[in-house]
């Protein structure tokens, strides 16, 4: 049957906070939007698969043949990103990541000096 697979998200030049709980990641923004690239662990050859499908929230999936995506962020929040595999037989399982994109706090206290 298919392994698992393994989604990762290939994070370049932002920080990730460790009190989240696994499987959630988190990007600090400067702007939006942001683009960053999602990568996964190939299936073994012997599942022939013919595609992978990259879906963000509930946007256009995304069909690709190679291991990475790029994904854009357009809004602050949570988002999901859902990956499938598909050979001649189906669709395997979903496998997730949680994505969790902060700005900057407001400044506060405006005032003239």
């Amino acid at each position: 049957m298919r392994r698992l697979l393994i989604l990762l998200l290939v994070i370049v030049a932002c920080a990730t906070v460790g009190r989240r709980p696994p499987g959630v990641i988190t990007i600090h923004a400067q702007s939006l939007p942001v683009t960053k690239t999602v990568a996964w662990d190939a299936n073994p050859a012997s599942d022939a698969i013919v595609n992978y499908t990259v879906t963000l929230d509930a946007g256009p999936p995304v069909n690709t043949a190679n291991v990475t995506q790029a994904v854009i962020f357009a809004t602050a929040g949570t988002h999901v990103i859902h990956l499938t595999a598909t050979n001649l037989w189906g669709t395997s399982p979903e496998t997730t990541l949680t994505v969790n994109v902060v700005m900057p706090a407001r400044p506060t206290s405006i005032r003239l000096q």
